[in-house]
């Protein structure tokens, strides 16, 4: 298979698995793009074949988040769009076709945040494996069209890792190496595997999006990413409507500058784990 644009491959001398590390969807979320770089120059794998994909080219090159489109809404089977992203997204697909497992590095915004997986509920005993303190499933039903939501579909192992703030890449780099580490641990690739986080976890189940509908949508001040909430806890007014919380929900990616038409936020539950 002819490799895309900005796509490499590492092969053990045993073979093994084939896996695919991507980084770059959003062009402006650095250290997994950091965490590439390095492994370009010191992964060695023992077993079967990574992939390292630095998946959105002009928007790494412009350190933006995205250049038309955001590439991570364009991984559906039947993608015809025209848009770079679109293009991009189906070559991507292609080589996700031939692959067991993905791990795809993110990074969100907000500074009081810290570093979580999201993957769908047949991938959370790996994302376990990894230092993060969330685990967030159930977002192929909220935002289809994700890298990992495709691989779920195809009945495979799909991870993002959100690694940390965007304006934090170059201190957060070295956890998205080891989380990378980690991930190939798991299916035997390297000679000398890393060590697993052992720290309990949140899993938080997204169960649905609130769209802003209309300009009187005011979102209440100060949530931050899977913030609990209360049956008191008042997220939203629109209109002289109030929107609250429940006991055991919380909130997910609050969008203060949320256009119409946007999500304004997500709510999710806690789950056992």
């Amino acid at each position: 298979m002819k490799l895309p644009k900005d796509v490499y491959v590492e092969q053990g001398n045993i073979s093994g698995p084939t896996v695919a590390l991507f980084a770059g969807v959003h062009g402006n979320e650095r250290a997994g793009i950091y965490a590439l770089q390095e492994l370009q120059k010191s992964l060695q794998v023992a077993k079967g074949t990574v992939y390292l994909v630095y998946a959105n080219p002009p928007a790494i090159e412009k350190n933006v988040r995205m250049c038309g489109k955001n590439l991570n809404r364009c991984f559906m089977p039947d993608n015809s769009g025209t848009s770079y992203e679109d293009k991009r997204a189906r070559q991507l697909m292609k080589l996700l076709d031939q692959c067991d497992a993905l791990l795809d590095l993110h990074m969100f915004y907000d500074d009081q945040n810290v570093p979580f997986a999201i993957c769908e509920q047949n991938s959370v005993d790996i994302a376990n494996l990894f230092d993060v303190d969330i685990i967030s499933t159930n977002w192929d039903s909220i935002e289809p069209g994700a890298t990992d939501g495709y691989m779920f579909n195809q009945g495979k192992v799909g991870i993002c890792v959100e690694c940390g703030p965007i304006s934090k890449s170059n201190e957060y780099t070295d956890f998205a190496i080891r989380t990378v580490m980690q991930f190939l641990s798991y299916y035997d690739m390297l000679a000398e595997p890393e060590m697993y986080s052992t720290e309990p976890k949140r899993v938080i189940q997204t169960l649905y999006a609130v769209h802003k509908t209309d300009e009187s949508f005011v979102l209440q001040p100060g949530f931050h990413d899977f913030e609990r909430l209360t049956s008191n806890t008042l997220i939203a007014r629109e209109n002289g409507k109030e929107y609250y919380g429940k006991s055991g929900e919380c909130i997910i990616f609050p969008h203060y500058k949320a256009r119409i038409g946007e999500e304004a936020y997500i709510i999710g539950m806690e789950q056992m784990y």
